[in-house]
């Protein structure tokens, strides 16, 4: 067939493809949107059908398939970071790789927005007060920095979303998914307790959000339960949020010093960097991991722009971002078919992993 006469063809409609499979147009729709819960078709008419849409080469109106299923099948994700994360480095990668393939598996499209900004330039739900989300059925919002003014806004206004990871700004009135760093943090100490160490040092960064809040609460809540001394320094920059007979120290070399002089036997580092940075250090000063030393890191919480990725060797608490992604997508999927279930709202956490690096050992002289 040439160009022109392509072009020039009058649209296959449903109305066509009834007339040619004896049916009605309300079988026809039943059968093209893979429905039946309002009209049983049998095997033999849908097969019918079947064969009338392959033979006029019928092709299903998108836009008119999502006004009678009043959806449009289109998971929106939205993200406060400066730009989507595109490098496999970036923390924020496996969660949008986890909600890419659970709407690909639900038979969702993905839209991502990234053109609604502010007055100032920042990344916005609302532009010229109306929610660009609305486009999608519901929307993930992925990143650690919120506006809790817009998502406040978003859950009285109704419209269906889940967040990755849990945020006080935000309110109690809204559904995410996120990892269970405090049940991780414990879980690490109980290890340490296990193998015998009895001084375990915590490094706390300067920087304080609800994932490090926990952290934070899981050490001082296990070391309670094994009748530990909670002994705690912040790295590089005083923190506010710690009580303030916390030391700060400047490097891992003075980290490295003050775990000698106080017998400490394990450090464990907020963030994964810190830990790989310890352990690069107390490789150059002789300082055997985990012999005389175990170091475990609480997972990489956003600080890997211009470093290197944590060591393999380094044994860490993994967060598994994919699949929380991808939960994060079978939640929104739960709301929109059941809006009022529990009042619109869940919350999950998901338990993290310890992966199996070199660095965690028993303490010196344990049996």
């Amino acid at each position: 067939m040439s160009e022109r006469k392509a072009a020039g063809r009058r649209r296959v409609t449903q109305q066509d493809v009834a007339r040619a499979a004896n049916v009605s147009i309300a079988v026809v729709s039943t059968v093209v949107n893979g429905k039946s819960d309002t009209l049983r078709v049998s095997e033999q008419t849908r097969a019918r059908v079947m064969q009338a849409i392959h033979d006029l080469q019928y092709v299903p109106n998108v836009a008119a398939q999502s006004l009678a299923g009043g959806r449009n099948r289109i998971i929106g994700a939205f993200t406060y970071q400066r730009m989507f994360p595109w490098e496999s480095g970036d923390f924020y990668y496996d969660f949008l790789l986890g909600i890419e393939e659970e709407a690909e598996k639900t038979g969702h499209h993905l839209l991502l927005f990234t053109g609604a900004r502010n007055e100032a330039g920042e990344r916005s739900i609302f532009n010229r007060n109306t929610n660009v989300l609305e486009v999608a059925d519901g929307s993930i919002l992925v990143g650690g920095r919120i506006d809790g003014e817009e998502i406040r806004r978003l859950a009285e206004e109704g419209y269906p979303f889940v967040m990755i990871g849990r945020r006080n700004a935000a309110g109690g009135n809204v559904s995410w998914v996120a990892a269970d760093y405090a049940a991780a943090t414990q879980d690490v100490v109980d290890r340490l307790h296990e193998l015998g160490h009895r001084a375990i040092l915590m490094i706390v960064g300067s920087r304080t959000h609800e994932t490090i809040v926990e952290r934070r609460e899981g050490y001082a809540s296990a070391c309670a339960r094994h009748g530990l001394e909670p002994r705690m320094v912040a790295f590089a920059a005083p923190n506010p949020d710690v009580p303030e007979a916390t030391p700060c120290l400047a490097d891992e070399r003075e980290v490295l010093r003050f775990a000698a002089e106080q017998g400490v036997t394990a450090v464990i580092a907020e963030s994964s960097y810190v830990a790989h940075r310890l352990y690069e250090t107390a490789q150059e000063q002789g300082v055997a991991v985990p012999g005389a030393l175990s170091v475990v890191g609480l997972g990489d919480h956003g600080d890997r722009q211009n470093v290197l990725a944590p060591d393999p060797a380094v044994t860490v608490v993994r967060t598994p971002s994919r699949l929380i992604g991808a939960t994060a997508v079978r939640m929104l999927l739960r709301r929109l078919e059941s809006p009022a279930r529990d009042g619109g709202t869940e919350h999950l956490r998901l338990t993290c992993d310890l992966t199996d690096g070199t660095t965690l050992g028993p303490a010196p002289g344990f049996r």
